[in-house]
């Protein structure tokens, strides 16, 4: 089969790991790179097999076994719905090899993968590679959810029905807790397909395309539980054309309302007694025009728990998420609802959720309600209420308005030790701080940090190909140019599997290719190894017995260092290391400014947290003094 596969130039330089620049960089410095195809200048294309053929011979591509080398030479190649489609062609194919025809370009880097990986182990792969490409996009269900969701609906040996099921995630989940069957379905065509592809050809595994609320693939189908991660704040989803559907039980909702719709499509599909987990922004809970709705499930008792999740959980969206847990009932009758708030456990970036303590105090609490039908109450946290509590002028479901207020409380030895601390750091002033004295102005000869790196004083190196992490592997830190712009350790680590990349040692000089806004460098001087080299970072490795490094990085941090960068049209300002100039002094007078360059280092790193923790103590004793629990001794 010839392949026919075209790329331009930021897909070869998302394929090599390089940036776009290089590319450029490369046709005109190499006269053998392959030709353009279509079009010339500024856009040209080129034949993915021709440049995967040059990267390999010149060594800027390795042939690898690695689902992310797999990866990215799918990205080079495919664009938008393309990609998903391709991954659920890699799925049928590792299924069933006569089932689809793959492209050659495919097919080459496929083989190398699934020598060495099981077929379920890498469509697994390729979905999660997939998700983070989305992860903007409220297309697909972490993980993490996924399996909160399912925990909570406990036993999974009957049908489990998701009407909004995306690629397949909590579907999958289910397979793996002993479902009996699992129904689904989707809108979107390529995810309905990497969903099938994905769960296999199973008697027990039915996936359908199309609108659940427009076009119901499985009328009459009643299953043991239902859950579901519906899309959020759709406003065309069939209010004029539904105005008489049976499954509005609980009240016709309203054309700002779709998550409501979503609850009672998923009410209709449950047997009774059935369950339904249902993840919702947080904002169903209280509006106004949901009311009467929410009204009528209380009255019929559909209501059983309410869990407010923290902001943050989702990449696609910074609101709050919250999971409804329902019952379709079987008998009259109304029972206790349990209120749960775990926002405690917002994560700091988005998507980076400690989904074990989160599920750990879910469930725990969870299990004790169904037992039980009352858990222990704790203010702020968790209790459980009557219906008739809940039925008032606003009927609102969410948590944080019926929980007990948290008494407030004031740690004084703590305050103590805050203080003393920012009394140490202050008083490190006098010592790192160096006395200073006009000096005479001299005329030093300089040279830039690429005239240093070609007569070997040191090197100047980047980590070109893109690094995989894996943070449950227990590999080294990566440290990246971002983490080093910010100040902050590394939190990801280097999957298993990799080679090329870049190993730092101590007394290493690393420098983030992008610039603080206010354009001074940021630097970290590495006081031991045991870190790699990540993403948009620059290794400055100086032989010292000719350099400094402290006094080196001094010269980096100066504002004529920063001079030398640039600033795009967005405003970003790129670091070229290469052009500092550097003084030619000898190396003893080098060490005596590299001790005073490295105290004031360390002196702006004690002030920084000396404010941090000031800041802090401040506010704490200002709401001490508001709420009456502390009192100002004169």
């Amino acid at each position: 089969m010839s392949d026919n596969t075209l790329v331009a130039a930021a897909e070869i330089a998302r394929l090599a790991g390089v940036g776009r620049a290089a590319v450029s960089n490369w046709r005109r410095r190499y006269p053998d790179f392959p030709e353009p195809v279509v079009g010339s200048g500024a856009n040209p294309v080129f034949r993915l097999s021709d440049v995967k053929q040059w990267l390999y011979e010149q060594g800027k591509l390795v042939r690898t076994s690695t689902p992310g080398h797999l990866w990215r030479v799918l990205e080079a190649g495919s664009r938008g719905d393309e990609l998903v489609s391709l991954v659920a062609d890699i799925a049928l194919h590792l299924r069933s090899p006569d089932s689809v025809k793959l492209p050659e370009w495919v097919l080459e880097s496929l083989s190398a993968v699934a020598d060495v990986q099981s077929p379920d182990e890498l469509i697994e792969s390729l979905v999660a590679y997939l998700f983070q490409r989305q992860q903007r996009q409220h297309l697909v269900t972490p993980s993490g959810l996924a399996e909160l969701i399912l925990a909570l609906a406990g036993g999974l040996n009957g049908t489990v029905l998701d009407p909004a099921c995306g690629p397949g995630n909590l579907l999958n989940a289910a397979i793996g807790s002993g479902a009996g069957e699992v129904v689904g379905q989707e809108v979107d065509p390529a995810l309905a397909r990497l969903a099938a592809a994905r769960l296999g050809e199973r008697d027990a595994v039915r996936i359908a395309q199309g609108d659940s609320l427009l076009a119901d693939g499985f009328v009459g189908l009643e299953a043991d539980v239902v859950v579901c991660d519906p899309p959020f704040g759709v406003r065309h989803w069939g209010h004029e054309e539904l105005g008489v559907d049976r499954r509005w039980v609980y009240g016709f909702p309203s054309k700002g309302d779709p998550e409501l719709a979503w609850v009672q499509h998923c009410l209709a599909h449950a047997k009774p007694g059935g369950s339904v987990i249902i993840a919702m922004p947080a904002s169903v809970a209280s509006r106004r025009s949901g009311r009467s709705v929410r009204q009528a499930m209380l009255r019929g008792g559909v209501v059983r728990g309410v869990i407010e999740l923290p902001a943050g959980v989702l990449m696609s969206t910074g609101i709050p998420i919250q999971l409804w847990v329902l019952r379709k009932p079987d008998s009259p009758g109304v029972g206790p609802i349990l209120l749960m708030d775990v926002s405690q456990y917002r994560p700091k970036r988005r998507g980076q959720v400690d989904w074990v303590s989160i599920r750990g105090d879910v469930l725990e609490v969870w299990r004790q309600f169904e037992e039980d039908g009352a858990i222990e109450e704790i203010p702020g946290r968790q209790r459980t209420v009557e219906a008739i509590e809940l039925l008032d002028e606003d009927v609102d479901l969410t948590p944080a308005r019926h929980l007990p207020t948290p008494p407030k409380v004031i740690d004084l030895a703590a305050l103590r030790e805050t203080r003393e601390e920012i009394r140490r750091l202050l008083a490190d002033l006098e010592v790192r701080l160096p006395r200073a004295e006009e000096a005479e102005p001299q005329v030093r000869s300089v040279r830039t940090i690429q005239e240093l790196a070609r007569a070997g004083a040191l090197e100047v190196r980047q980590q070109l190909r893109p690094v995989d992490g894996d943070d449950a592997a227990g590999g080294p830190l990566v440290l990246s140019g971002r983490d080093v712009a910010l100040g902050k350790e590394p939190s990801m680590r280097l999957a298993p599997g990799q080679s090329g990349f870049v190993e730092l040692r101590a007394k290493d000089l690393v420098v983030p290719l992008i610039n603080a806004d206010d354009g001074l460098v940021k630097i970290r001087v590495m006081d031991a190894a045991g870190y790699v080299l990540g993403a948009n970072a620059q290794l400055i490795r100086v032989d010292d017995k000719q350099l400094d490094v402290w006094f080196l990085a001094g010269q980096l941090r100066s504002r004529n260092g920063g001079r030398t960068g640039s600033v795009t049209a967005s405003g970003v300002h790129r670091v070229d290391v290469r052009r500092v100039e550097v003084p030619m002094l000898d190396l003893e007078e080098q060490r005596r400014l590299g001790v005073a360059f490295r105290n004031l280092t360390e002196l702006e790193d004690g002030l920084s947290r000396a404010v941090d923790l000031g800041v802090g103590l401040v506010q704490d004793l200002i709401d001490g003094l508001a709420d009456g629990i502390v009192s100002p001794v004169n």
